[in-house]
């Protein structure tokens, strides 16, 4: 019996030891590690930071000066580029296209001038601004019925294809 607990106890000796090595790497990259969460630290957002600091158990005050000046410039939200106006009125107000229609546009429709634009030019929803391509709404409506009948026979196609090639397997089996 004695023998049988010494062996036991070598046993654990020796897993006690794997375990203090593995231990020790593992110190050996904590600050590896944190010099890593400290370069990125500008650029994670306020929350993630949080989520960082929970999993690794430091406080949010910790984190540097230079840190939260950048997270203040998240909070400010993304700048979009400018976008070339799409539409152009007559009087010289334009518009993205983006976004609701500005007052000026629907009031320039409902006008005697836009009336008559919009007979001469049923295709369009408001005159191009210079050089803007606007794609005309009947346009889009017919290369999209065009694509679906397109869709409709390739399928077919495929389908009596298939089974001519299934009847043929049946007949020669």
């Amino acid at each position: 019996m004695a023998l049988t607990t010494l062996k036991s106890l070598n046993a654990e000796i020796k897993q006690l030891e794997a375990q203090k090595k593995l231990v020790e790497k593992r110190d050996g990259e904590v600050p590896k590690a944190l010099a890593v969460l400290q370069r990125y630290a500008e650029v994670l957002t306020p929350s993630q930071r949080r989520q960082v600091a929970r999993i690794v158990g430091e406080t949010i005050e910790a984190t540097s000066a230079r840190a939260r000046k950048v997270s203040k410039s998240f909070l400010k939200g993304r700048k979009l580029g400018a976008v070339a106006p799409k539409y152009r009125l007559p009087t010289g107000e334009t518009w993205t296209g983006r976004g609701l229609s500005p007052k000026a546009f629907s009031a320039w429709a409902k006008s005697a001038a836009g009336k008559a634009w919009a007979k001469a030019n049923p295709d369009a929803k408001f005159p191009p601004a210079d050089g803007a391509k606007v794609a005309a709404p009947v346009v889009k409506k017919a290369a999209k019925k065009a694509m679906k009948v397109a869709k409709k026979v390739a399928r077919k196609a495929v389908t009596k294809s298939t089974k001519a090639a299934s009847r043929k397997a049946a007949k020669k089996a």
